[in-house]
């Protein structure tokens, strides 16, 4: 789908049919794009000595936990399946759904497989082809891949706390209530956030500690600069959590004092009106059509307060007054 050779003299991209002599020149390091979903990419992976058997049975298997782990293979390769951003084609700013990014580096080589479009390699694509990065090795291709991706989920936490903000500020004027099912949507979101980006937190640690050979004291600073801003995101996610939670809260206490608000209104009502509606009743009965009670003013009365009086033994008996 897409190659890309690099070196300390510059970089450019590679066509399909000069791949396999960039790929035995010692000079070079190349990155490569597949697409997973292709017949042609699936047969290659399973004929190609580049591609470690271990890799190949995690993605015949459809792993999509996140996992950095290293491999005593192809000169000690490291292998990650990561989290990426689908691509909505037509939508700058996209959205929260997540795909798996397989990867596969080694001193000289990245190979990245995905499924579907996703949003940080094709800007990682985009920004070689005009210049705008100009890596030298594969290892700084890995730490631009890491950026990208950690620069959009700041993005989509910032908008996801301006809409908190927006809500915010509606419930504190008291005007409006926020929608409870917005404010749903965004608790979804920063928890399915959480779940995907907090293990990978820990996969990003764990690679830390056990670093390959070939990276050197330069990569790991910047490994280390990754992990503080992957762990200052994902307590931004926690916390934009938190936040939606105790909104929720909040709003669910408005409402419920604006339906003490309505009950007392109602209740208030219905005082005023009981002795009018008890009256009326009472004045509007006719006993001459009641076999046996025909003038029995006083023995309707007594039956009506006995029924009230049953009616409110029953209650008492069963502590609902």
């Amino acid at each position: 789908m897409f190659a890309w050779a690099m070196s300390s003299s510059g970089s450019h991209e590679v066509h399909p049919n000069d791949l396999v002599n960039e790929l035995e020149n010692p000079d070079w390091s190349i990155w490569m794009h597949l697409n997973l979903s292709h017949s042609q990419v699936q047969r290659w992976l399973e004929k190609t000595h580049l591609v470690p058997e271990r890799v190949r049975e995690l993605i015949r298997e459809g792993v999509t936990r996140s996992r950095l782990e290293r491999i005593e293979k192809l000169d000690d390769c490291l292998l990650m399946v990561m989290n990426d951003f689908q691509q909505e084609f037509g939508d700058s700013v996209g959205d929260a759904t997540l795909g798996t990014l397989w990867a596969i580096l080694t001193p000289r080589l990245m190979i990245s497989l995905r499924n579907r479009p996703l949003r940080t390699t094709d800007s990682l694509r985009s920004e070689l082809k005009d210049g705008q990065l100009q890596p030298n090795s594969t290892i700084e291709l890995f730490h631009e891949l890491i950026d990208l991706r950690a620069e959009y989920l700041r993005t989509l936490l910032i908008r996801l706390s301006e809409r908190m903000d927006d809500m915010e500020e509606m419930l504190l004027k008291g005007k409006d209530i926020p929608d409870h099912e917005n404010l749903g949507r965004i608790r979804i979101e920063c928890s399915r956030l959480r779940r995907q980006f907090s293990p990978e937190l820990i996969a990003l640690q764990r690679l830390h500690k056990h670093l390959p050979h070939w990276f050197s004291a330069e990569d790991k600073y910047r490994l280390s600069d990754d992990l503080d801003l992957l762990s200052f995101l994902v307590q931004d996610i926690s916390g934009l959590y938190d936040r939606a939670k105790v909104l929720q809260d909040e709003q669910a206490a408005h409402v419920a004092e604006f339906n003490a608000r309505n009950l007392q209104v109602l209740s208030v009502m219905t005082v005023i009106f009981l002795p009018m509606t008890l009256l009326s009743g009472i004045m509007g009965m006719n006993m001459e059509d009641l076999p046996g009670l025909k003038g029995s003013f006083y023995e309707v009365m007594l039956l009506m307060g006995l029924a009230g009086s049953i009616v409110y033994a029953a209650l008492k008996l069963k502590k609902i007054i």
